[in-house]
């Protein structure tokens, strides 16, 4: 690995989960959470360590310094927090639970071929952010800003010039998000199709 860049994994999971009404990250498949399927879904991959954007036990946790401003109050307190250690963050929501490594080793290659920020395409999620001081400044411009269409991912993508990496219509399914209690019922009887096909 000496000639890849050094990667930390982030799995986000400082939200509110309002919308969800109960703490996404403690959400079961399978009797395990969907933090530990995160985990250890980013462990899997070429990753030198895996953090948790959060507050949760027996993790390596970064609590956020902006708190309740959305997914960037997370990215950026990791980036300020392991910005001298690492040249690149992984980052992963932990609403995300039919991803698999396949899609997380392609976007690792993706970046180690082009050192520049990645992710994948209409999915925004998951990404990779080459940590800089440009970087640096623009999250923290984002969260002290009172204009809130300033915490965008798509702003924060195009001001990392960030590459989109698409993916075919048959994986799309496997970028969805389970924001809510009706997207976590579909997710659940996707990954119990996959089961049962023993495609997960």
């Amino acid at each position: 690995m000496n000639n890849k860049a050094k990667i930390a994994g982030i799995v986000l999971a400082g939200g509110l989960s309002s919308r969800m009404r109960e703490d996404k990250a403690q959400l079961t498949i399978k009797q395990q959470s969907l933090l530990t399927r995160s985990v250890e879904l980013l462990c899997s991959v070429e990753l030198y360590k895996v953090f948790v954007s959060g507050n949760y036990p027996n993790y390596d946790c970064i609590t956020d310094i902006y708190p309740q401003l959305g997914p960037l109050s997370g990215i950026h307190a990791c980036v300020e927090a392991l910005s001298e250690d690492y040249d690149a963050l992984f980052i992963l929501p932990v609403d995300m639970p039919l991803l698999t490594s396949d899609e997380c080793a392609l976007l690792i290659g993706k970046y180690n071929e082009s050192k520049q920020s990645v992710y994948y395409q209409d999915a925004r999620f998951p990404m990779i952010l080459s940590v800089n001081q440009a970087l640096k400044d623009d999250l923290s411009d984002a969260l002290t800003t009172e204009n809130k269409k300033q915490r965008s991912l798509y702003r924060l993508l195009t001001a990392c010039k960030a590459t989109p990496v698409s993916y075919s219509a048959e994986t799309a399914y496997r970028f969805e998000n389970t924001n809510t209690p009706e997207q976590w019922k579909a997710c659940l009887a996707v990954h119990q199709q996959l089961n049962n096909s023993k495609d997960i």
